[in-house]
């Protein structure tokens, strides 16, 4: 599979390291992060506004919970946004590791926000990890990652994917899933890309795995066994994240980043464009830490 549909620009923006679309349906818009930029963007798609939260810690992921409101994995913890745009702190990072943030998250069919670290200077020793986040807290589920990403879970919760980015790693895997325990196991090699590196993914209504090809400027896709039956190339050579939107998820959002790009004229756009195949609605961070509500923790943005 291959598409030929016409690329379309949602937001003309220049992201140094643009992550994580979302989409929430209720107010018929599209968030996402700037990493490097230390930003948070919404789309109103009708209006066509942007607007931009800044932070003072780099954002790696957003998810809804199930009071639609936003919740960030951003630097070394998890935080809710505040209607008056501060942070209030659900969970730090277990153990107060130094040298690290967020990176690129998900959440599972039970409500919970599983989250990758990243080192904030890089290193040779891989050692990212990905954590849980519940109504218990945040506890480590792996280690060893160079730069984790690639976070997803198929339609009927059965399978977890994550990936490496890192150039020495470049590696999707699969587990198989318990959604009621929240654990994983059978990891083995899912996909282990011909082009680019393994950014951000999705998964459609069939089980196919998208995910962002960064550095060859393409969205792959690979059916449930692992193998490349499509790709749609791109007008930048770094697209980073993807998510399924608009009202019957048919049309596919696309973040890219600027650094690293020499000068490319759409590099860290938001992109879109109709792949032929649909979405399914994604789960909402319902299972999280409860937070005071007379001392809250917050965090002021910049």
């Amino acid at each position: 599979m291959s598409t030929s549909a016409p690329i379309r620009i949602w937001h003309a923006g220049a992201d140094m390291v643009g992550e994580s679309p979302l989409w929430d349906a209720a107010a018929n818009a599209v968030w996402w992060v700037d990493i490097a930029g230390r930003a948070i963007r919404r789309l109103d798609l009708a209006t066509s506004e942007v607007t931009s939260i800044k932070t003072s810690f780099m954002p790696g992921a957003v998810a809804l919970d199930g009071e639609g409101d936003i919740v960030v994995a951003g630097g070394t913890g998890w935080y809710r946004l505040a209607d008056d745009a501060s942070f209030e702190l659900l969970a730090p990072l277990p153990g107060s590791p130094t040298g690290m943030r967020m990176n690129d998250g998900v959440v599972d069919p039970a409500g919970r926000f599983w989250t990758g670290t990243v080192p904030t200077q890089p290193g040779k020793t891989p050692c990212g990890k990905l954590y849980r986040l519940d109504e218990a807290g945040a506890v480590e589920v792996l280690d060893g990652l160079g730069t984790q990403n690639g976070a997803a879970v198929s339609p009927d919760g059965a399978t977890f994917y994550l990936a490496d980015s890192h150039p020495d790693v470049r590696t999707i895997w699969a587990f198989d899933f318990d959604v009621t325990r929240g654990t994983l196991a059978n990891r083995r090699v899912f996909h282990r890309p011909a082009r680019g590196r393994p950014d951000g993914a999705a998964v459609d209504t069939d089980g196919c795995y998208w995910f962002a090809a960064i550095d060859a400027g393409l969205i792959v896709r690979l059916d449930p066994q692992g193998h490349e039956i499509g790709a749609i190339k791109l007008p930048v050579s770094r697209p980073t994240n993807l998510a399924f939107c608009g009202e019957t998820l048919s049309t596919l959002v696309i973040t890219s980043m600027s650094m690293g790009t020499d000068g490319e004229k759409w590099a860290g756009s938001l992109f879109a464009v109709e792949p032929g195949v649909k979405g399914w609605p994604q789960p909402q961070a319902t299972s999280l830490p409860v937070v005071s509500s007379l001392e809250p923790a917050k965090l002021k943005t910049g």
